[in-house]
């Protein structure tokens, strides 16, 4: 379930950073609509709420560490 929230986090992170990079390129002078600002409140949002689900996830022990490569899950 974490790893799943976590992707969704993911695709989040890059939907805010495209939004961001649109908001940079054409609301120049545009006072009306979102800026980059927002978009940057957003993404540190999200990397907040990423932070505090692999807190949880490494707490409740559905997480752990360690890679499929070294044989120790």
């Amino acid at each position: 379930m974490f790893k799943v929230i976590l992707v969704l986090l993911v695709i989040a992170m890059l939907v805010s950073l495209s939004g961001a990079l649109g908001s940079l390129f054409n609301n120049a002078g545009h006072a009306d609509r979102p800026n980059t600002f927002n978009w940057l409140i957003l993404r540190i949002s999200i990397a907040v709420a990423m932070l505090l689900v692999i807190l949880i996830g490494f707490v409740t022990g559905e997480l752990s560490f360690g890679a499929p490569w070294s044989g120790q899950y």
